[in-house]
């Protein structure tokens, strides 16, 4: 195996000999070794040993630029010899914020001011944020294609009529599954493997099942007797039209209310689950046309698409 190759940087001169020059080689001696001016300032007289020892290629990098913007000439040259006992390699990084180069042994930029440790603690912290949303989508995209699976297992029983999803062809996407249709008073009512579609007066209406907050069959105020009514009262108001409403109602022709059971298994057995936490406990609430919901055991917000049928956790920074 080849020895592995550091670097020696070796002082040639200054740019600019002047006071001012010395001033800012030893300011960027002391920032990148840690030694005082005085100990900087008898390197200029001290050429025939390197200024540094046994870089990586990276710290050698770094160094480099540093030396360079304050003026120093250097030569560096590549050597597998590792510093004697007791010597040590430099250790320099540049600030995450400002680029800035400056010994890893400094609490804070010297530039900028950012704290390394607070720093290092956030990016540990949105690592692990982003592990939680990532295993979050992650549950949701699986508990989808087993509700896929449902969709397609009831459409081997009962097919969907040839012109059943013509009125729905511009809401629905390419992934869902569309497996019922009812036909009402009010409109078609079609079922799909993530949410409840219905064209009404109001125009094209769209809520996931998880949005169910109660199912009524088949109660009072039956527009005709050969009707079933059908009322969905939901989580939080939904925008039907130009106003909000927190429940809808069909009359279903009595031929479609032999399946009105299916909405009651579907809409009860879904629950969106918090994207931190696994808890289904959320509260939702509703700002404008965007339905927000609250784990109630963590309190992490998320953000309900309605198309999509997820819950999306809003992990706080």
């Amino acid at each position: 195996m080849a020895d592995q190759i550091s670097f020696d940087i070796y002082l040639l001169g200054l740019r600019d000999p002047s006071p001012a020059g010395r001033t800012r080689f030893a300011n960027v001696l002391e920032r990148l070794t840690g030694r005082s001016t005085d100990e900087c300032l008898e390197l200029l007289s001290r050429r025939s040993a390197p200024l540094f020892r046994g870089l990586s290629t990276e710290q050698a990098r770094t160094t480099v630029n540093a030396l360079d913007d304050a003026g120093v000439r250097i030569e560096v040259r590549p050597t597998t010899e590792r510093p004697p006992v007791g010597e040590t390699a430099l250790a320099t990084h540049e600030c995450p914020r400002c680029r800035f180069v400056q010994p890893t042994t400094d609490p804070e930029c010297a530039r900028c001011g950012l704290v390394f440790a607070k720093w290092e603690r956030e990016q540990v912290q949105r690592m692990q944020r982003e592990a939680r949303l990532e295993e979050a989508l992650t549950k949701a995209i699986q508990v989808r294609r087993e509700w896929d699976d449902r969709a397609k297992s009831f459409l081997e029983n009962k097919p969907l009529e040839p012109d059943a999803t013509i009125p729905f062809a511009q809401a629905l996407t390419r992934e869902e599954i569309p497996f019922l249709l009812f036909r009402s008073d009010e409109g078609p009512l079609l079922l799909t493997s993530r949410r409840f579609l219905c064209k009404r007066d109001e125009g094209m209406l769209s809520f996931p099942f998880e949005l169910v907050a109660d199912v009524d069959i088949g109660s009072k105020l039956v527009a005709r007797k050969d009707r079933v009514r059908l009322q969905l009262t939901f989580q939080v108001p939904i925008e039907v039209g130009d106003k909000s409403s927190k429940s809808l109602s069909w009359q279903l022709e009595k031929e479609s209310s032999f399946s009105a059971n299916v909405i009651m298994d579907w809409a009860f057995a879904r629950r969106f689950i918090c994207g931190s936490c696994g808890a289904k406990d959320l509260d939702f609430r509703s700002d404008g046309k965007q339905i927000y919901a609250r784990c109630m055991h963590c309190a992490t917000d998320h953000e309900i698409d309605l198309v999509e049928a997820l819950a999306i956790p809003a992990l706080q920074e």
